[in-house]
């Protein structure tokens, strides 16, 4: 498995990047064929997983045995315990993104769950699609996701934290940032999200305390 991480993880640390308030990873993960991560277990994170390229192979304690393609969002919200594995069960490599927000501490130690969303790419097109209303955690945040071919200007609180991952394509955001696939850009104190311009631009953001 070939990964770049966004904040330090196991065997990556960067004192710069350990956390962006509750948002402790992203991991960009491209999976070579037949390959499996060895089963282990999560306690207390929402964990997001959204494929990109190719199937994703989730199993997990809960019973859940799932193919997931391209397009598909999956939530695990670990609380008191969920073991699983995922990989590729295709002849070509995959890419998925691991995304884990830490679980808010009142509601720690709960029953795990897991759930999962399929989106096509009109869903988002020129527009985001909040994936938590679909697939709830236990934290006061928010994912959300788009693909843009055209500008776009998306109201948020300045009263809050946003994250924004460049997934693929490239573009302008906020009139400064050039940028391209594996970008990444924290917004503090901000009243919007511009998106200047636009080439296949595909965002994921996670809206944060």
């Amino acid at each position: 498995m070939d990964t770049r991480r966004t904040f330090s993880f196991p065997s990556y640390y960067d004192p710069r990047y350990i956390n962006f308030s509750d948002l402790y990873t992203i991991n960009d993960d491209r999976v070579q064929c037949q390959w499996q991560v060895p089963w282990h277990e999560h306690r207390n994170w929402e964990i997001f997983g959204y494929i990109v390229e190719g199937r994703c192979r989730h199993i997990d304690s809960l019973g859940n045995a799932h193919d997931h393609p391209q397009g598909t969002v999956q939530r695990m919200s670990a609380g008191q315990g969920i073991s699983h594995t995922e990989g590729n069960p295709d002849s070509t490599p995959n890419r998925y993104l691991q995304i884990w927000i830490k679980t808010d501490a009142q509601l720690e130690n709960q029953p795990p769950e897991y759930g999962y969303i399929t989106l096509t790419p009109e869903d988002k097109l020129n527009q985001f699609v909040d994936v938590t209303q679909h697939l709830p955690i236990k934290q006061r945040a928010r994912f959300l996701a788009g693909i843009f071919t055209k500008a776009l200007t998306y109201p948020i609180d300045p009263s809050r934290s946003y994250y924004v991952y460049v997934v693929a394509g490239q573009g302008v955001l906020n009139g400064v940032h050039a940028v391209v696939e594996g970008d990444g850009l924290g917004l503090v104190n901000e009243q919007e999200l511009r998106v200047e311009s636009a080439q296949d631009l595909e965002l994921i953001v996670i809206d944060l305390r």
